[in-house]
């Protein structure tokens, strides 16, 4: 089995030598064991391990962490949750190897995610991963659906979680977290910009795209944020019983809202998120990122969000 080492493999290596070659040992040892795991585990891999699995794909800032611990909330039995993982990679393996370099100290969680990229995997009513700032055409590869028993684990239903926000307070947010932490501006691709991809996720929301294709379902992050009806939709499309638990809970995951930190941790729901955009209205680093395709998809899924047409004239 001969694996061709990845473009920025041969790039870093042309730079940064010994971490090349570690990066290069570490690429073919993955495969490796993929290989072997594909030989030896064909009883495991045809077993159901996730009754239920949950992928989601959205720009960072947009309510993702919000929405998805609403989603673990509405949950009964072993739910397991995979944050912001590697398109085209193996979630578990990327997770315990990225704690590895970075927070050695975990070495429970390391373990626990380590096993599970060897295929010992823990059966679950409901499994949930996450992708941010990724092109779609990246989340719903061809190489990822190829090894997905091999990754996860078959799963008896699979959905697909696409979660836009509206652009005037997407990016004032991101604007805003960005003069904390200056990598919002940017997004998971050297051929995109945040502008781009937003554009992108407009389009597989409203169908003009079709990566995501295992029972997708298209989340307004607006209209989830203020519109119990428009929840409990959402819940009856992934087959959970209803409850708006979670609702209220702002997560520290990202530092929590961009604006107000975890301050409104219990009354989420009383955060000003719809108007964040008014902060930056006059700031001319925050005009530039809108132009008439973006202000034409932001109408077709948003409507018309009054004052905003002052941004593109």
């Amino acid at each position: 089995m001969m694996q061709k080492l990845p473009i920025g493999l041969i790039v870093k290596g042309l730079k940064k030598p010994n971490l090349a070659l570690k990066k290069s040992k570490v690429f073919l040892a993955n495969h490796l064991e993929d290989f072997i795991r594909i030989l030896t585990q064909q009883d495991k891999l045809s077993e159901i391990v996730n009754q239920k699995e949950i992928r989601v794909a959205g720009m960072r800032r947009t309510g993702n962490h919000a929405i998805i611990n609403w989603v673990k909330s509405q949950h009964a039995g072993k739910v397991e949750f995979i944050n912001n993982v590697l398109a085209n990679e193996n979630p578990y393996r990327y997770k315990y190897q990225n704690l590895e370099d970075y927070y050695p100290e975990h070495k429970w969680v390391i373990e626990h995610y380590r096993q599970q990229a060897k295929g010992n995997f823990i059966k679950r009513d409901c499994l949930i991963y996450s992708y941010e700032d990724f092109p779609l055409d990246q989340v719903a590869s061809d190489k990822f659906e190829h090894n997905h028993d091999l990754y996860l684990g078959k799963s008896a239903i699979r959905y697909d979680l696409l979660i836009i926000r509206d652009p005037f307070n997407l990016f004032a947010s991101r604007l805003k977290a960005s003069s904390k932490v200056g990598h919002f501006l940017s997004v998971n691709s050297q051929n995109k910009t945040m502008v781009n991809l937003w554009i992108d996720y407009a389009k597989e929301y409203l169908g003009k795209t079709n990566y995501l294709k295992h029972n997708k379902i298209c989340i307004n992050y607006n209209q989830w944020f203020f519109d119990i009806e428009y929840r409990q939709k959402i819940a009856e499309k992934l087959q959970m019983e209803f409850s708006d638990a979670g609702i209220d809970i702002v997560l520290g995951l990202g530092g929590g809202s961009s604006f107000d930190g975890k301050q409104f941790d219990g009354q989420a729901t009383s955060m000003n998120v719809l108007n964040r955009w008014q902060k930056f209205c006059d700031n001319p680093q925050y005009k530039i990122f809108f132009n008439q395709e973006v202000w034409e998809y932001s109408e077709q899924i948003f409507g018309h969000i009054p004052g905003t047409e002052s941004l593109i004239k």
